[in-house]
């Protein structure tokens, strides 16, 4: 069994498939074809081409605008859906106020700031 095709169509597929792979590239019958089995393979290697010119100019404009990403909800809730940062959000600021803690205020000797006496130093009048 060969892979050389042997129809009309066949040569169409493989038209297609050059085209796709080269789409800017000047055809070129591959075997000697009768008229009609040449321009079904021409025509195949211009709608390759064609079709692989549009993908890329499709995938080009995709990247230049993306489609909108669609981020978790909670919900359903009556005022509707709640995006996830916002609730998250909010729950976060109601247990801030029920855990938020600080250290306790005990006065220990030991951390209180100590000075040197003033032993025999007088306060005289700046002249």
């Amino acid at each position: 069994m060969s892979d050389t095709p042997t129809t009309a169509q066949d040569w169409y597929l493989a038209g297609v498939i050059f085209g796709w792979e080269a789409p800017q590239c000047t055809a070129q019958a591959p075997a000697p074809l009768d008229d009609q089995t040449l321009n079904s393979y021409l025509q195949g290697v211009q709608d390759g081409g064609v079709a692989r010119l549009d993908f890329e100019d499709q995938k080009a404009a995709e990247e230049d605008n993306p489609p909108p990403v669609s981020y978790p909800t909670i919900g359903p809730v009556p005022g509707g859906s709640v995006p996830l940062d916002d609730y998250v959000k909010e729950n976060r600021e109601i247990l801030e106020g029920l855990f938020h803690q600080h250290m306790p205020h005990v006065d220990l000797p030991e951390y209180e700031p100590w000075y040197p006496p003033l032993g025999g130093m007088t306060q005289q009048p700046v002249p």
